[in-house]
């Protein structure tokens, strides 16, 4: 549909969630006019792969909105919850914000102070004498606090760092709004007159500072990227910059209140403009979930918040079925003696398991595995695989046999073994004939984008994930992301428990989210695999404190799926699965164990990382704000 053609919905009934308990609805249809829009550049920026409109990710849909008005009443659309309001004031309410999450909200008024509904309370400027009054509040995209500005350009930094202002500038006109970067290290400020000002790691893409306008710069939003942002005036008229792209607006139509507020929805692909009468414009991909257009307000609608990307709460967790035992095997020991060990007292890890050296066709062992995964809140076992014929190709039936038994989905791991390149199409025609569905390809980058894209050309119905080969570090993950939407992928994981931390899944997942690809950061209790590799790089697991990071940094990125590695990668110490104090008879050499980790003395110590993925699972899922409950 072109730009001219593209329908508007206002709202003449709405729903007052928790305040009213009742849904009304009745929707007018008008016709969007254009107005001239700012300048902006092509989507995506140059050299950068976008999708089309047409391959929206389902966990990028709107999922819906608040409204705020000057008296600290609060309106909830859609999946927005009701978390409170106001009941009485200094002064009026100015703005909203939300978490990572959108578990609850602030809402700040123009003396500074700060109401907090299910987020916490970091400061306020309610005590202070400002200069000028607070006209916005904005919040870290990655949970860590928020930022009031004042209509001088000041800004008053609570959680998150000062990044600079405007209260020492002359300004032609007063800053009316503000926006932060998805890495929460920078951020833009507003004028009444379209002036842009950039601090931190915001880039500047353009303004409206000298530009005639028919009315007043309002607000603005920023695109998922970071890479953009419109500006909307009071008449609605609306401006894109950088990547963000223009969808319509309601510009000069004399039937519209003054439009106060402007909302990107989570893929960046639409927007919802707010009125002040609580009437909202839905553009793009912005789905209508209702508006107070027809209701009689006591106070004005000021400001406008959608609910984030918070995504369907799938933990995965990633799974080696490629032990073996000389009982199970009818010769030797397989994988405990990697590095040259000899089983079962000397086996090639770290740590030694709470069950002794198994093996992966036990079926008890396997059923048993598969309920702890169950019961810590797992509901994806991600299962290495190596092509037709191989031992973990045979013990396959075995897990999803016992992962069905538990309630648990089975996606295949696919490893770079031999000749994947090569019979790679007929094994997935293979392992969806047997009921396989999702893949993992590890270190997809060592073949082609084309081949990929090939697979998924023959298998429209499976979803793919994929991970970097070795270059692919942290600061390669825009490249992955290039390489993933030429290849088909549906999204992207790390894997990488060394590198990664919880503070790099944040800007990650919003760059997966911004060109509709899904994203499964993995996180990990440590990494030691000096017992049966050649890698000598320790990441300690801080009595458990690095898992805790990487599952707060996670749930703060609010991504599709939260990936685990691993439960029971032995050889590279990254394992959850109960390990237990051993030490080699006649060889004074013990193996690490748990004991200590989260406060736990032995036994019970050897089910913490299993009781801890439960607590972080239900958290992830419940959207709670992000640390232990």
């Amino acid at each position: 549909m072109t730009l001219l053609g593209r329908s508007l919905r206002r709202g003449l009934g709405g729903s007052l969630a928790a305040l009213l308990g009742v849904v009304a609805v009745a929707v007018l249809s008008v016709t969007a006019t254009p107005v001239a829009q700012g300048a902006h550049g092509t989507a995506g920026g140059t050299g950068r792969v976008v999708r089309q409109v047409g391959t929206q990710n389902p966990g990028h849909v709107p999922r819906g909105y608040w409204l705020a008005a000057t008296d600290g009443g609060v309106f909830s659309y859609g999946n927005a919850q009701f978390k409170g309001s106001v009941g009485a004031l200094n002064k009026p309410i100015v703005g909203m914000a939300t978490t990572p999450l959108g578990n609850g909200y602030w809402l700040a008024a123009s003396d500074g102070g700060i109401f907090s509904f299910n987020v916490p309370f970091l400061g306020s400027t309610g005590g202070i004498k400002l200069n000028q009054p607070v006209v916005a509040i904005i919040a870290s995209p990655l949970g860590a606090g928020y930022w009031l500005v004042a209509s001088d350009g000041g800004v008053f930094n609570f959680g998150v760092p000062l990044l600079g202002s405007t209260a020492s500038t002359k300004l032609n006109k007063p800053i009316v709004g503000a926006a932060a970067t998805p890495t929460g290290e920078g951020y833009w400020l507003v004028a009444s007159d379209g002036g842009i000002f950039s601090f931190g790691d915001a880039a500047f893409f353009g303004s409206t500072g000298s530009t005639p306008l028919n009315k007043p710069i309002v607000g603005m939003a920023s695109t998922p990227t970071g890479q953009g942002y419109w500006l909307v005036a009071s008449d609605g008229g609306i401006f894109s910059f950088g990547d963000a792209a223009f969808y319509g607006s309601v510009g000069g139509n004399p039937a519209v209140k003054p439009v106060v507020g402007i909302a990107a929805t989570p893929s960046g692909l639409g927007y919802w403009l707010a009125g002040s009468d609580g009437g909202i414009f839905s553009f793009g991909d912005a789905t209508f979930f209702g508006s107070a257009g027809g209701l009689r307000l006591k106070a004005p609608v000021v400001g406008i918040a959608g609910v984030p990307n918070t995504g369907p709460g799938k933990v995965g967790i990633f799974y080696y079925p490629w032990y073996g035992t000389p009982a199970s095997t009818g010769a030797g020991w397989k994988h405990w003696d990697q590095g040259g060990h000899t089983p079962p007292d000397d086996i090639g890890a770290t740590y030694y398991p709470a069950r002794g050296p198994y093996s992966s066709t036990d079926t008890a062992v396997v059923d048993s595995q598969m309920a702890e995964i169950a019961a810590a809140g797992v509901n994806q076992v991600i299962v290495s695989w190596w092509g037709q014929g191989s031992y973990e190709d045979k013990a396959l039936s075995v897990v999803q046999t016992a992962a069905a038994a538990h309630g648990v989905d089975v996606a295949i791991h696919l490893e770079p073994y031999g000749g994947r390149g090569t019979t790679g199409p007929a094994d997935i025609s293979y392992l969806t004939a047997k009921g396989f569905k999702v893949f993992y390809a590890y270190q997809a980058t060592l073949l082609n984008s084309s081949f990929w894209a090939a697979i998924r050309a023959q298998n429209p119905n499976i979803t793919m994930f994929a991970n970097g080969g070795p270059s692919y570090t942290k600061a390669g993950q825009g490249g992955l992301i290039n390489f993933a939407l030429l290849g088909g992928f549906d999204g992207i994981y790390t894997y990488d428990p060394i590198n990664f931390s919880g503070a790099d899944f944040g800007p990650l997942c919003a760059l997966a989210r911004a060109n509709r690809l899904q994203c499964a950061p993995s996180v990990a209790p440590g990494f030691d695999g000096t017992r049966a590799t050649t890698i000598s790089t320790i990441r300690p697991r801080l009595g458990g404190g690095t898992y805790d990071a990487m599952w707060a940094g996670a749930i703060a990125a609010a991504p599709e799926i939260v990936t685990i590695t691993s439960y029971n990668e032995w050889h590279e110490g990254s394992q959850i699965e109960p390990a237990k104090p051993f030490c080699i008879p006649n060889q004074g050499t013990c193996y690490a164990d748990y004991t200590g980790d989260f406060g736990l003395a032995d036994p019970q110590a050897q089910q913490g990382y299993l009781n801890r993925t439960a607590v972080w699972s239900n958290a992830y899922r419940s959207t709670r704000t992000p640390g232990l409950p």
